[in-house]
């Protein structure tokens, strides 16, 4: 089994919360999902709200979360499910949740990770992470970053998952 760990802000959509979702971002994940048939697994802070609607049979007040789902169902996206949620937060969190994730998974062959944070201590997840973060320059030559899902990104995401990795997976399942 392939699997996509997917952030939500910084990858489908601008950084701040309130920032539109992109139609070409999304159309970039389905690239990625169509080319490695891999399931998604919510690791975003959006994975609480987003999982409470899936729970409650879709149904919600939430109009940001069914802006979500709405974007997945446009794409024909499912998510299969979300890693769980720690009460700890910090550069060990995001890691700690999917290592977790992934212990009682032993059919997964290879993951990859879409988050635009690098500040994490991915550790050993670190191969398997694509960070969808684009130094930009514009015409004042002032630079910032974009946060978003790349042509580039989808590249290397697919190339993660279509590589066979299981037994790097398991190495960190048996010692």
């Amino acid at each position: 089994m392939k699997v996509l760990f997917l952030d939500i802000d910084g990858v489908l959509k601008e950084e701040s919360y309130k920032a539109a979702f992109q139609d070409e971002c999304f159309a970039r994940l389905k690239r990625i999902i169509d080319a490695t048939d891999a399931q998604i697994i919510l690791t975003s802070s959006w994975r609480v709200n987003y999982w409470k609607f899936v729970e409650n049979g879709f149904q919600t007040e939430n109009e940001d979360v069914l802006r979500l789902y709405e974007y997945f169902e446009k794409y024909g996206l499912k998510v299969s499910g979300r890693t769980d949620l720690t009460r700890r937060s910090g550069p060990d969190s995001r890691p700690s949740e999917i290592r977790n994730w992934l212990a009682d998974k032993p059919d997964v062959d290879t993951f990859c990770i879409l988050d635009d944070d690098d500040f994490y201590r991915w550790k050993w997840l670190s191969q398997f992470l694509v960070v969808t973060r684009v130094k930009t320059i514009d015409e004042d030559r002032y630079s910032s970053w974009k946060r978003t899902l790349s042509d580039a990104d989808v590249e290397r995401a697919i190339r993660i998952l279509n590589t066979d990795n299981k037994a790097l997976v398991e190495e960190q399942f048996t010692s």
